[in-house]
């Protein structure tokens, strides 16, 4: 597969880590001449009603009600400003929709929409080939943590979260997590442009959670198909070590910049065993995960 349509969700309230995740996809987009949306979705400042005490006068619900205006518009020209002072940095010219159908250079768009964002996301980005969202932000913002859960569960789309913004050497070193699921082969494959610019790219595999049909070399063989020399590195139960940290001690060894992985695999063994990595990896790897559901 190609990656030509890239979606950053916008929040709007969080200007860094907004800029860093516009800056990452832009940074994707010059490498493998892509477009990039900026997506931010307006909510309704009537919801806040739903949130005002009884025995509230009409006045004062209607205060309330003009405040969340006054919110709801500061983040649609935060985001704004953030998504367009992102591509103009980086010298990427803003296009309208009839203009990326001829794309033949990195473009970005800015698209606002109303509604809810957890259950806009999912349908809108089912049509992006990635995803890039930031979860380090500047203050503790469960909004962001359910943007970047929805972006992984319930569009099918790889997504990439990061903590910082890629530099324009990205993906030198590229670890990739290798427990023999349909989420991990789905990773390798949505991942395959980014592992062919790879320098290196080491296939880490839990010996434990392999697949008893679906070995190492199978996708050792599958990447090699593709053009993607990977060495293979087994780690063993026993260490004492939860099985993230045992993944990321093993990234580290291989100096890696990059990880890629399943997210949330589904079998009985492997979501008790697979689905806790996830989360862990989620909180606690600093590296760009790509991850894919």
């Amino acid at each position: 597969m190609s990656i030509k349509a890239i979606l950053v969700p916008l929040n709007g309230s969080d200007k860094p880590c907004d800029a860093n995740a516009v800056s990452s996809a832009l940074n994707i987009a010059k490498r493998l001449n892509a477009a990039v949306d900026g997506l931010h979705v307006k909510r309704d400042p009537r919801t806040a009603a739903a949130f005002v005490g009884e025995g509230m006068t009409t006045a004062m619900i209607e205060s309330v009600i003009e405040l969340a205006d006054k919110d709801v518009q500061n983040r649609c020209d935060t985001a704004l400003s953030t998504f367009t002072d992102q591509c103009a940095a980086v010298g990427v010219p803003l296009v309208d929709a009839k203009d990326l159908q001829n794309l033949s250079t990195p473009a970005g768009r800015f698209v606002e929409i109303s509604g809810n964002q957890e259950e806009f996301l999912p349908e809108y980005g089912r049509m992006f080939d990635l995803i890039v969202a930031c979860k380090k932000t500047s203050s503790d913002n469960t909004q962001n943590e359910l943007v970047i859960n929805a972006a992984i569960l319930e569009t099918g789309r790889p997504v990439l979260v990061i903590d910082e913004p890629l530099g324009e050497n990205f993906g030198d070193r590229i670890a990739v997590i290798w427990n023999g699921s349909v989420e991990a082969s789905l990773a390798i494959t949505q991942s395959l442009p980014l592992l062919q610019n790879a320098t290196a790219v080491s296939l880490i595999c839990a010996v434990d959670d392999l697949s008893e049909d679906i070995r190492p070399d199978d996708a050792l063989r599958y990447l090699a198909l593709h053009g993607v020399k990977a060495q293979s590195c087994i780690i063993k139960g026993g260490s004492g070590k939860s099985t993230a940290q045992a993944l990321m001690d093993a990234a580290g060894k291989f100096e890696a910049d990059f990880v890629v992985m399943g997210a949330y695999t589904k079998s009985r063994l492997r979501r008790l065993f697979f689905g806790a990595v996830t989360g862990e990896m989620l909180e606690n790897c600093s590296l760009p995960t790509l991850l894919v559901h």
